[in-house]
């Protein structure tokens, strides 16, 4: 399938400050209050978007503009989520493209998520929505190598940078750290805290291998309450994320939130690495 690459430079950095390439996303949201939710999240990521209040507008917006993500409720009147994405895929094979659709639902079973890839989207998130995840699916599926792909695409791993995650906000709340640890208290629990938590990582990525529910799940779960003990909510959250996935039995989405872990991880090490660089160390 050809189509046109974006370079990498045109990629680098937040789209909000990037000037020679504007993430343009279609929302498909019947809800008005839905609507205002993700009017206002995208705006905050500096993110353009156009509305589409059910089905039929999606698939003809989609005929009268290219979009870098869909944002697709699945459950509209008329012609639901399900059924416009098969539309929208029918449509754009003729042409030759394809647009990343992320389903954007209230389903709560463990089998839904099959279902939305099943019906052609590439990716799910949950109702009510999380702002950091929904920024961080975005930044994953407008990165040059997942995008003007087949189907298939889905099933490949990529990088989330991490700065679409916590940008402007510090890793650590080490002011309230300072309040509880002296100073060599303080080192030595921060030392403990990257040396466990390089092995945990590393237990992570074998078992996501091997698709070890029990030793993935219970990793996480150790990882986020570390997570938690140091003040940063960002991993502990994707640590959620990963033991809720995993606990599923949904490895694609174990995958994709384990690099986006991986990425804030490494933000928190070299963050506790300017403190001071007895608190890093190389992950194994």
């Amino acid at each position: 399938m050809e189509n046109d690459k974006r370079s990498e430079d045109q990629l680098s950095g937040s789209p909000a400050k990037n000037n020679s390439f504007a993430t343009e996303i279609l929302v498909v949201e019947d809800n008005e209050v839905n609507q205002k939710v993700m009017s206002v999240l995208l705006e905050l990521f500096g993110l353009k978007a156009d509305l589409a209040k059910n089905g039929f507008e999606a698939v003809e917006a989609v005929k009268n503009k290219d979009y870098s993500v869909i944002l697709m409720d699945c459950h509209m009147p008329g012609m639901d989520g399900f059924e416009a994405t098969a539309e929208i895929r029918k449509y754009q094979e003729s042409l030759g493209k394809y647009t990343p659709i992320i389903a954007v639902t209230a389903l709560a079973m463990a089998g839904d998520r099959q279902r939305c890839i099943a019906a052609g989207m590439d990716d799910y998130l949950s109702k009510p929505i999380d702002r950091e995840v929904l920024k961080q699916k975005i930044s994953y599926w407008t990165r040059t190598d997942v995008l003007f792909k087949n189907k298939n695409v889905r099933q490949r791993r990529g990088t989330v940078d991490s700065r679409y995650l916590v940008e402007g906000l510090p890793p650590v709340d080490l002011e309230h750290l300072e309040e509880i640890y002296n100073p060599s208290a303080l080192e030595n629990f921060l030392e403990i805290f990257v040396t466990t938590s390089d092995i945990r990582m590393y237990c992570i990525r074998e078992s996501l291998d091997k698709k070890d529910v029990r030793v993935v799940t219970s990793m996480a779960h150790e990882l986020k309450a570390s997570a938690l003990s140091l003040g940063s909510k960002h991993l502990a959250k994707l640590c959620l994320y990963l033991e809720q996935a995993a606990g599923q039995e949904d490895w694609m989405e174990a995958e994709h939130t384990f690099d986006a872990i991986g990425e804030v991880y490494d933000r928190v090490k070299a963050y506790l690495k300017s403190i001071s660089p007895a608190y890093q160390s190389d992950r194994p």
